[in-house]
C-alpha cells in the first residue's frame, strides 16, 4: 500500500505507445524488419530458448526443431521459419564478405565460395526454412490450415519464395534435371527436377534469375502476383536445329519469361520426424498456369512480371532499332532476336481464345516504346486473361503505304497459320493500336482504297502498264487496300491523319535525306519509269536520295532524270502531300469500331494547340466512337497514364460489344 500511495510503478502494468510503435510491433517481421514477429518471439521466450538463440543459433534451433517434432503446432513451425532465416541470411552476408586474400576486397558470390563454411550453412538453413513454412502454410495430420486472416500467413509465403529462392541463387540460378540427396543439419532432402519442367511452348528454359533480386527502372510501377513459389526471370531459348511450333514460332529467339519455381513437398511431417525428406521440383510459367493445388487447396503462383519485362529490355536491340530502322530498311533483318522475319512479335505464345490486340509503333520508334503500356495491361487480371499482346515492327522511313502492306501480310499470315480452320473467334476480333505513323498504318487496314493511291502515279489503269511480274505484285500489294475482316477495333494515338507540321519543314526535309530506299521499290521505280510513269512529289524532289551518290556520272545524270525518287514516310506525312489528302479523304469501314487518342501540351480546349509534332486539327477526325484528349502531354504519349487508363477502358468496352 506505501508503494503504491507514494507513486513507484507496479511490476506489471502498461504505459501508452504511439500508433506509428503499434504498427511497427504488428507488422515487423523476419522478411520485413531483419526481426522475427512478436509470435515468434513469444515461442522462443515461452520455451526459454530466446537468449540461447543469441549465444548459440544452431543449438536453439536444434533444441526448437526437437520440441517441434513433440508436439508439431503451427506457432512452433513458424518460428523454425523465421528463426532459420533470420540465422540462414546472417550466414549470407558473412559468406558475401571478402576473403582473407588482401588483394581481393570485392563481394564474393555465394556460387563462387560454395565450399566455404558459411555458404554451405546459409543454404542449408534457407532449405530448412522452405521446409518449415511449406509445413505450416499446407498442415498434414489433420491440422487447420492458418487463416487467411493471420498475418503469418502472408510471412510464411514470402519466407519459403525467398528460401526457394536463395536457395537456388546460390548455384548461379542454374537448374538441371535429374534426382539430387541434399545432407543437412535436418536430415536428407531428396528433390526430383524432370526434363520436362524446363520446358516452355517447345523451348528450353535456362539462364534463371531471381527476380525478387532484381531492381527495376524506368517503370513506373512494379507489378508482383503474390502467390507460392519463388519468382524468376528465366530465358525461353529454341534448340540448336530444333523445329518451333507455329503458336511460338513469332516470339522472339530469346524470350525472357517469368516463371516460378516450386518445391513441393511429400509428406513433409514425417520425413521432419524421420530426417528424410522427399519432394519435387516444378517449374511453371505465367502464361501457362495461374495456380496450383496443394494439399486440397488451390493456391495462386506468384509470378514478377514487370522485372521480367525490365529485364528483357535491359539489353534489348530494340532500343537501337529507332533511328536505324529509320534510316535502314534492311536494317530489321539484322535483329537476330526476332524470330519471323515480317516484323510482326508475340509477347507470348498464341492462346486460343484471347483476342489479339496489336501494338504499331511511330516513326523512329520501336516496340520498346510500349513497355509502360504493356505493363499496365499485363498486370490487369482482365485484361491479361482475355487478350493477348503482338507488336509490330518496320522501318520506319519507308513509304508508309509500303509499311501497312507489310502490316496486313504480316497479320493475314498470322491468321491463317494459327487458325487455318477459322474456329477461333476471338483471333478475328482484333484490336489495332497505332501510335504517331503506326497509327496511319492502322487505318489502312480499315479502310477501302478503291485505285485512289494509284491514280495518284497515273490515270492509266494498272493492268495496262507494261510491268515486270515483280513490280506488278510490289504495286498490287501497297497501293490497293480493303478493310481487314479479322479487325474488330482500331485506336489512333497521336495519329497525323492530315500530317505533320513538322514533316514540310527544314527538319522534315533534313529526317527525309537520311532514308535510304528498299531495293524491290527502287527496282519498281525503275520500272515504272521505263513505262514513261515517275513517282515525284514536290517535296521528294527537295529531299536527298540514293541516287545522288551518282550524280557526278553521266550514268547517274541519266537515272536522276529518268527516275522520280520514291518519297519517305516524312514525305508522304506532309500535309499537302497526295498520300496524306488521299488517306485523310477515305472513311474508316462502318464495320470497324474506332477510338482517337490525342494529347496536347496544353490544358483545355485542344482547338489550335498541339503535341509538339502533330497538330489537334491533324489528328482529329470524323467518325470515331471517342474521342479522348490527354492535356499537358507531349508527342510520345504511349506511357501516360491518362492515355492507358483510356486505352484500358475502350478494351474493356470491346468486351462488352457482341
Amino acid at each position: 500500500m506505501l508503494g503504491i500511495a507514494g507513486g513507484c510503478a507496479t511490476p506489471i502494468g502498461v504505459s501508452e505507445i504511439d500508433r506509428r510503435t503499434v504498427g511497427q510491433i504488428l507488422t515487423e517481421n523476419t522478411v520485413s524488419a531483419n526481426r522475427p514477429s512478436t509470435s515468434s518471439r513469444q515461442v522462443m521466450l515461452r520455451l526459454g530458448l530466446a537468449d540461447h538463440y543469441q549465444r548459440d543459433p544452431e543449438a536453439a534451433l536444434a533444441e526448437l526443431h526437437a520440441l517441434a517434432m513433440q508436439e508439431l503446432v503451427d506457432d512452433r513451425l513458424f518460428a523454425l521459419a523465421e528463426y532459420s532465416y533470420l540465422y540462414a541470411v546472417r550466414q549470407y552476408h558473412e559468406c558475401r564478405q571478402p576473403t582473407g586474400n588482401p588483394r581481393d576486397r570485392r563481394p564474393q558470390r555465394a556460387s563462387d565460395s560454395a565450399t566455404r563454411p558459411e555458404c554451405e550453412r546459409a543454404r542449408a538453413y534457407f532449405m530448412a526454412t522452405a521446409i518449415y513454412a511449406y509445413a505450416f502454410l499446407f498442415p498434414e495430420s489433420g491440422h487447420a490450415a492458418p487463416s487467411r486472416f493471420d498475418p503469418r500467413l502472408r510471412t510464411a509465403a514470402d519466407l519459403y519464395n525467398l528460401a526457394v529462392t536463395s536457395a537456388i541463387e546460390a548455384r548461379r540460378g542454374a537448374i538441371a534435371p535429374g534426382v539430387r540427396s541434399h545432407r543437412f543439419h535436418l536430415g536428407t532432402l531428396e528433390l526430383e527436377l524432370p526434363a520436362e519442367e524446363l520446358r516452355y511452348a517447345e523451348r528450353q528454359l535456362e539462364d534463371f534469375v531471381p527476380a525478387a533480386q532484381l531492381a527495376v527502372r524506368g517503370l513506373r510501377n512494379r507489378y508482383r502476383r503474390p502467390g507460392i513459389g519463388a519468382p524468376f526471370v528465366a530465358s525461353a531459348v529454341v534448340p540448336e536445329g530444333a523445329s518451333v511450333p507455329v503458336r511460338s514460332a513469332r516470339v522472339p529467339k530469346r524470350a525472357k519469361v517469368p516463371i516460378t519455381v516450386l518445391v513441393r513437398l511429400d509428406d513433409v511431417e514425417a520425413g521432419l520426424r524421420s530426417g528424410a525428406l522427399r519432394g519435387r521440383i516444378e517449374i511453371y510459367s505465367e502464361a501457362e498456369a495461374s495456380e496450383v493445388e496443394i494439399a486440397g487447396q488451390r493456391v495462386p503462383l506468384e509470378y514478377e512480371t514487370t522485372s521480367t519485362l525490365a529485364y528483357g529490355l535491359a539489353r534489348s536491340p530494340l532500343w537501337g532499332f529507332g533511328l536505324a530502322g529509320f534510316r535502314d530498311p534492311e536494317y530489321l533483318q539484322t535483329l537476330d532476336a526476332l524470330s519471323s522475319s515480317d516484323g510482326l512479335i508475340m509477347w507470348e505464345p498464341y492462346k486460343r481464345g484471347r483476342i489479339p490486340v496489336v501494338l504499331v509503333h511511330g516513326t523512329a520508334s520501336s516496340p520498346a516504346w510500349w513497355a509502360e503500356m504493356l505493363n499496365e495491361m499485363l498486370s490487369d487480371p482482365i485484361l491479361r486473361s482475355r487478350y493477348q499482346f503482338w507488336f509490330f515492327i518496320y522501318s520506319t522511313g519507308n513509304p508508309i503505304l509500303y509499311s501497312a502492306s507489310r502490316l496486313r501480310n504480316a497479320l493475314g499470315d498470322a491468321v491463317s497459320e494459327l487458325d487455318p480452320t477459322g474456329r477461333d473467334a476471338a483471333l478475328r476480333r482484333m484490336v489495332l493500336i497505332g501510335h504517331s505513323q503506326g497509327g496511319l498504318l492502322v487505318k489502312l487496314q480499315a479502310i477501302a482504297s478503291g485505285t485512289r493511291f494509284w491514280e495518284n502515279i497515273s490515270d492509266k489503269p494498272l493492268a495496262e502498264i507494261p510491268l515486270e511480274p515483280a513490280t506488278r505484285e510490289t504495286l498490287e500489294e501497297a497501293l490497293f487496300f480493303e478493310p481487314q475482316s479479322f479487325v474488330e477495333r482500331v485506336i489512333f494515338i497521336s495519329t497525323p491523319h492530315r500530317g505533320s507540321f513538322l514533316a514540310g519543314g527544314r527538319l522534315g526535309r533534313f529526317a527525309s535525306s537520311l532514308v535510304h530506299t528498299p531495293g524491290n521499290l527502287l527496282r519498281a521505280s525503275g520500272d515504272l519509269a521505263n513505262a514513261g510513269i515517275g513517282l515525284a512529289s514536290s517535296a521528294v524532289k527537295r529531299s536527298r536520295s540514293f541516287f545522288d551518290l551518282f550524280s557526278r556520272s553521266d550514268e547517274g545524270a541519266r537515272l536522276q532524270r529518268k527516275l522520280s525518287r520514291l518519297p519517305s514516310s516524312v514525305d508522304n506525312m506532309e500535309p499537302d502531300s497526295p498520300f496524306t489528302l488521299t488517306l485523310q479523304s477515305l472513311p474508316i469501314d462502318s464495320r470497324i469500331h474506332a477510338h482517337s487518342i490525342i494529347p496536347v501540351l496544353g490544358g483545355p480546349p485542344p482547338d489550335d494547340q498541339n503535341d509538339g509534332v502533330v497538330a489537334y486539327q491533324s489528328a482529329h477526325i470524323d467518325g470515331v466512337e471517342s474521342e479522348f484528349i490527354v492535356y499537358h502531354s507531349g508527342h510520345s504519349t504511349q506511357g501516360n497514364p491518362d492515355t492507358i487508363q483510356e486505352t484500358r477502358r475502350i478494351l474493356l468496352e470491346h468486351l462488352e460489344t457482341p
